[in-house]
């Protein structure tokens, strides 16, 4: 008995979800054709006439809210297929750079492409936007004439049903892809190219590499003001005192001196300790893996080092990897209470098959508890900015649990 009354309020629950699911494809689609058409035309054909215009002098004014209003409308593009369709389409604009408007709108990539989206977007939007609520209205309408068709003794009635039911069917599945396919059209054109996609990322890179490096000038005068160059002005201070005590009163002068000399040692171990921080000594004299030996010689757990590369890196690089690999070493010591850790080096020739062709690949893994926050991790994010100058990635794999294994990679030239 439960089963005969439960199977048709499934059915029913079924058929309410697909008539929801065709409802709100049909509207979709009502938003994406109309826009498509009143907003595309409007504003292809004034960019057009901004571009014949040009050489008259006439189309630079026309040109600038034309290409803002497209871009605009393109923008709104990338949210509806993002949030209707979860297709992501990034934005391909080339930063202005100190170019004038109108050679950086005329001389960005992207500007012809969302010219070239909406000629194409006009008849694709309208139709694709159309066709869900089409196929949702003829299947209701073709369904609703046949009893008044059958009433009035017209003998097609039967086409009703036949047209009506078929489209009635199709709308809860149709309608879905169809507004997907609308969106992953607008990615094919919208989307940037390979050029595109590897000017913004040099310029971010580049833009994070200046930041990087004066973040990195202010600690250096910061440490230099605060430690070594404070002590120095002590040990000019005591030189000062004792040198006018030493003939009256020598045992005073013989403490300014040995103050002074403690203060001298201090300035000098702090400088050696900031020199270190921009360059190891022993990085730049006898290369990363010796560096890296030094490195974990007096971590708190057991680190296995294991190299295997047949040339050095480029110092800038072979400097970018031997702080990468720090930072990742130090989140291990902060974070994931791993008994054990392990450095990997691999060489392009090095390690058989795991070596990749003109790469250097490093591994850093331990036996903690996992589950590093990759999107939120600052060291992370540092890793990937020392990394991102050279073409380098680095990926995390770090299930909760352990183990974690940070994998750094880039061109050894």
């Amino acid at each position: 008995m439960v089963g005969d009354t439960s199977a048709p309020a499934g059915r029913g629950e079924v058929w309410r979800v697909r008539a929801s699911v065709a409802g709100q494809a049909a509207w979709r689609g009502l938003v994406i054709a109309p826009v498509s058409l009143l907003a595309g035309i409007p504003l292809l054909v004034l960019t057009v006439l901004a571009v014949a215009l040009l050489p008259l002098g006439v189309g630079a004014a026309l040109l600038r809210p034309a290409v803002a209003m497209t871009r605009g409308l393109a923008g709104a593009q990338r949210r509806i297929a993002r949030e209707w369709s979860g297709v992501e389409i990034a934005e391909p604009y080339l930063p202005r750079a100190g170019r004038g408007q109108l050679p950086w709108l005329l001389g960005d990539p992207a500007t012809w492409r969302d010219l070239l989206w909406l000629l194409v977007n006009v008849p694709v939007g309208l139709a694709l936007g159309l066709l869900p609520a089409t196929l949702a209205g003829w299947g209701v309408l073709g369904l609703l004439s046949v009893p008044a068709l059958a009433l009035s003794g017209a003998a097609f009635w039967p086409f009703g049903l036949a047209f009506g039911l078929p489209a009635l069917a199709l709308a809860p599945f149709a309608g879905r892809p169809l507004i997907r396919a609308q969106a992953l059209v607008a990615r094919s054109l919208l989307a940037p190219g390979d050029a595109s996609e590897r000017i913004s990322t040099l310029t971010e890179t580049r833009e994070h590499a200046t930041d990087d490096a004066q973040a990195e000038l202010r600690r250096i005068e910061r440490d230099l003001h605060d430690g070594a160059q404070a002590r120095l002005a002590a040990v000019g201070l005591s030189l000062g005192m004792a040198e006018d005590l030493v003939r009256e009163h020598p045992e005073q002068a013989i403490a300014l001196l040995a103050e002074a000399r403690r203060h001298s040692g201090d300035a000098l171990a702090e400088l050696r300790s900031l020199v270190r921080g921009i360059l190891p000594p022993v990085l730049a004299e006898r290369g990363l893996e010796d560096a890296l030996r030094a490195l974990v010689y007096s971590s708190p757990i057991p680190v296995e080092v294991r190299y295997d590369m047949d040339e050095r890196l480029p110092a800038p690089r072979e400097s970018a990897l031997y702080f990468a690999i720090a930072e990742a070493l130090a989140n291990v010591l902060k974070h994931s209470q791993a008994n054990h850790a392990r450095i990997l080096v691999l060489g392009p020739t090095g390690g058989g098959a795991r070596g990749a062709q003109g790469r250097v690949t490093a591994e850093v893994w331990d036996d903690g508890v996992g589950g590093a926050d990759v999107a939120n991790g600052q060291g992370l994010s540092g890793m990937r900015r020392r990394l991102a100058a050279f073409d380098g990635v680095v990926t995390v794999d770090s299930p909760v649990g352990g183990p974690t294994v940070v994998t750094l990679e880039m061109p050894c030239a």
